[in-house]
């Protein structure tokens, strides 16, 4: 009994020995290769934030360099009309009021020309029902001639930029015919 007591403590003494380096051996192991992974994981989400954070300054110097191109394109064709404004100044003194006016309007055609091109239309307000996202009223009336809610009269125009309302016109609405009472 004593020589199996014996052996039985041998033996359990040498499964101890065994098992418990492997075990610290593969936590140690194990252990290692998470840190590893975890320093790896950091470091690339690190690189992945420089990235991005120089995605945005880029991104945002791109947005700036469009607008400033955008408005010199605009500015290049506006140049043309401001220097015909300046020549129709000149000439303000030495000719008719007739031809003054005529060269004014062929600079405000050459304006419009221009801003239509770059999407800019007049809105179309009289005998069209009024419409508050388009249009502000400032003041309703009786209008035998035009039903209620129905613009009258256009005070200044409002204008869209493509489908986006630049600025609403501010018009003159209908309230109707006038009642007998």
């Amino acid at each position: 009994m004593k020589k199996e007591k014996k052996h039985v403590e041998e033996r359990k003494e040498l499964v101890e020995e065994i098992t418990i380096p492997v075990e610290t051996q593969d936590i140690a192991s194990l252990l290692e290769e998470k840190t590893r992974l975890a320093d790896e994981y950091l470091e690339h989400l690190r690189r992945v934030t420089a990235e991005f954070k120089n995605y945005k300054k880029r991104q945002a110097r791109i947005l700036v360099e469009n607008r400033q191109l955008s408005n010199e394109m605009l500015i290049r064709e506006l140049i043309p009309v401001l220097d015909n404004f300046e020549r129709a100044m000149d000439k303000a003194n030495m000719s008719s009021l007739e031809s003054f006016f005529e060269g004014v309007s062929l600079i405000k055609s050459q304006l419009d020309d221009i801003l239509k091109k770059q999407g800019l239309t007049k809105m179309q307000t009289i005998g069209v029902p009024f419409n508050p996202v388009l249009h502000e009223a400032l003041m309703h009336v009786p209008s035998e001639q035009y039903l209620e809610d129905v613009i009258v009269e256009d005070i200044h125009g409002g204008y869209m930029l493509f489908d986006k309302v630049i600025k609403h016109a501010q018009v003159i609405v209908s309230k109707g015919k006038i009642s007998e009472e």
